[in-house]
């Protein structure tokens, strides 16, 4: 019997619930944006041993990157980054959604214009700084505001919006680049 309720005890303390990980809720004072750094940087150049040289003519992209603090928390699920460019008249709009966000200073997040479709904003001419207007981030968790920062303190104006040609950096020649750099980005539901 004495063998029985031993038994019973140890079975008993190993099926018990766990306290679950209390998970502090985040709120617009844990998320802190601190610079927008847009830039024209060139296609990145590649060379390949033992397979057809193709060259092609190295191209400029509009590069927006964004570092953000983390704060409060140890670690940040999801958060999305609302990217808003104003270039040339006209509104480019674009959004990437991070995971697994740790606490800490200096996270950054990056979104690019490609130089074909800074060509179709631009009708064709070369950008110049003329033609950058103002950039708007935003912050978002679930769809609640965290943390909102411009190039200029301006309200978005009631310009035309061209979607889709704000991209992330999967999507361009970098995404082979700066892996250790970014905050990871939640993979497509395709994937």
């Amino acid at each position: 019997m004495k063998i029985f309720s031993t038994i019973f005890a140890a079975v008993t303390i190993f099926t018990l619930p766990l306290p679950a990980q209390v998970q502090v809720p985040i709120t617009a004072k844990n998320v802190k944006i601190d610079k927008i750094l847009p830039s024209v940087i060139s296609s990145p150049e590649f060379s390949l041993n033992g397979g057809p040289l193709k060259r092609a003519e190295y191209l400029k992209w509009f590069e927006i990157e964004v570092e953000f603090d983390v704060e409060g928390v140890e670690m940040v699920d999801e958060l999305t980054i609302q990217y808003l460019a104003e270039i040339n008249g006209k509104l480019l709009p674009g959004e990437v959604t991070h995971v697994n966000i740790p606490k800490g200073r200096n996270r950054f997040s990056v979104m690019y214009i490609s130089p074909r479709s800074l060509d179709r904003v631009s009708g064709g001419k070369p950008l110049n700084q003329g033609m950058i207007g103002n950039i708007w981030i935003k912050i978002e968790k679930q769809g609640q505001v965290l943390a909102e920062k411009s190039s200029q303190p301006k309200p978005p104006p009631n310009l035309p919006r061209m979607t889709g040609l704000m991209v992330p950096k999967s999507e361009t020649p970098f995404q082979v680049l700066w892996w250790d750099r970014y905050e990871a980005v939640k993979p497509s539901p395709s994937r």
